[in-house]
């Protein structure tokens, strides 16, 4: 046998000569410091209530870069859906930070993969109309440092979030294909929001589910009769589904097979939730959305009147029946409401005049309303979109919001006379009705800024409409090119 340890496979270690310290030991002890920090920092990370947080959103900027299909129409689903926190977390509103990671993540995958064209997202007025509002609204409240407030930096960015998902859908949605799944989206997750204000009407109250989304604070009343469905509160359903319903009619009276099912079908839940939320401005832009309906659909004079005829006599019906159908709003509760709408949209013009050129500042309302009316703490908004935007705006907001209106309006109104397909039609008359519902809705309302639910589908509809446009001129140039 070999005593030579060079003989050996695997030689036996060998021992220092004397006790002496290591000459690296010095080393061992840095990689040991390193380990247990390594270590503590992972399980600091797991361990943490925002870690959860942070992975979903390294998941919805990684989903958004890569243009997920059906990541994007999940988020198409989820609009109805709300999440506020806790009052005293720095960040409440999670669906508005979940819609700007998908802005920020869909756009930054674009600028990587060198796809990032602007021209043709820019080009149609709706989106100049858009940009210009945006401008108007967000501009003069950062330039003015003084009122810069935490209300109006809110308001900003829920603003932002609107616009830039408008630019993500009209970017993304670039076939009929994908254009007839975000509406089927649309009209699915209507449903579901409807179901679930009827549930809270079975049970009598608003939920676990949505007393965890919404968490009650120092001004939450309570139940009260009124069906909120999965968004912050019942008027906050109604304006909701006052968008939708216009484009669902016109599936159930235009379409056929599966639209024509699934139009009705979203056009009868949704009213009858819209019933549920009692909301007066609701029920009177519905009444509204009706007439536009009977003027566009019905062609003859006499098929006119006798539908005006009958809306009219369900009208009175509804009136007479109100104290059974409707018993939040009696005379003394809308007394007392008037006389602080009242309050408010005085405050409101005296903010106008103060400074009427560019206003207060988008969002500052809350922050400088009247301080020598306690009773109305916590109060958000003017509940009157005119003169919110004067007060907040002033002349320079309030021209580019109507003129953003009118861009919108004369799109919708020449897509629905020059419609290819239904589904062209429907959409082009659902933005109409959407777009009258909000000015009948904004004599006692004002969504963009309490309700982020409808600020993102007010936006997505018309980002549909302008991609529905632009695939329809698609269509008529090739078959053009065709017969050449």
């Amino acid at each position: 046998m070999a005593n030579n340890t060079q003989d050996c496979p695997f030689p036996s270690p060998r021992l220092p000569v004397s006790g002496a310290t290591l000459e690296h030991l010095g080393g061992h002890k840095t990689a040991l410091a390193l380990g247990i920090v390594g270590a503590g920092l992972t399980a600091l990370f797991i361990c943490a209530h925002w870690t959860i947080a942070l992975v979903g959103a390294v998941a919805v900027l990684v989903l958004s870069a890569t243009e997920s299909e059906a990541f994007l129409l999940f988020v198409i689903f989820l609009m109805p859906f709300g999440w506020m926190l806790h009052a005293t977390m720095p960040v409440r509103n999670v669906d508005i930070v979940f819609h700007s990671l998908v802005v920020v993540g869909f756009f930054a995958g674009r600028l990587l993969r060198g796809q990032a064209r602007k021209g043709h997202l820019f080009h149609p007025m709706v989106s100049r109309a858009s940009l210009w509002f945006l401008c108007a609204a967000v501009a003069p409240t950062i330039l003015r440092k003084g009122e810069l407030t935490h209300e109006s930096l809110r308001s900003d960015w829920d603003l932002v979030a609107f616009v830039g998902f408008y630019f993500v859908v009209l970017a993304w949605v670039d076939s009929r294909q994908r254009l007839r799944k975000v509406l089927w989206a649309l009209l699915f997750s209507t449903v579901v929001t409807a179901v679930f204000a009827y549930y809270q009407e079975i049970i009598g109250g608003f939920g676990s589910l949505w007393l965890y989304l919404y968490p009650p604070d120092d001004h939450f009343a309570g139940w009260e009769g009124r069906a909120a469905g999965l968004l912050g509160s019942a008027n906050s359903l109604a304006v909701y589904l006052d968008l939708v319903l216009p484009f669902a009619l016109a599936c159930y009276l235009l379409g056929r097979g599966k639209w024509k099912k699934l139009g009705g079908w979203t056009f009868g839940l949704g009213f009858v939730a819209l019933l549920t939320t009692q909301g007066l401005g609701g029920i009177l832009a519905f009444v509204a959305i009706l007439v536009l309906a009977i003027f566009c659909f019905a062609r003859s004079r006499k098929k006119r009147l006798v539908l005006l005829a009958g809306l009219c006599a369900l009208v009175c019906l509804f009136y007479l029946l109100g104290p059974i159908l409707n018993p939040v709003h009696s005379d003394k509760a809308v007394g007392s409401d008037m006389l602080t709408r009242l309050l408010l949209w005085g405050s409101a013009w005296n903010f106008f005049m103060h400074s009427p050129v560019i206003g207060v500042g988008w969002g500052n309302f809350a922050a400088f309303y009247d301080p020598d009316l306690p009773f109305m703490a916590g109060v958000l908004a003017v509940h009157n979109i005119y003169l919110q935007l004067l007060a907040e705006t002033g002349l320079v907001g309030f021209v580019a919001f109507f003129y953003l209106f009118v861009q919108s309006w004369r799109q919708a109104r020449s897509q629905w006379h020059s419609s290819i397909d239904f589904l062209d039609g429907a959409l082009a008359f659902g933005v109409l009705g959407a777009l009258l519902s909000v000015l009948v809705q904004g004599v006692t309302d004002f969504p963009f800024q309490t309700n982020p639910q409808f600020g993102t589908l007010f936006w997505v509809l018309l980002a549909l409409l302008v991609a529905s446009g632009r695939l329809q001129g698609k269509i008529e140039s090739g078959s053009l090119s065709s017969e050449r």
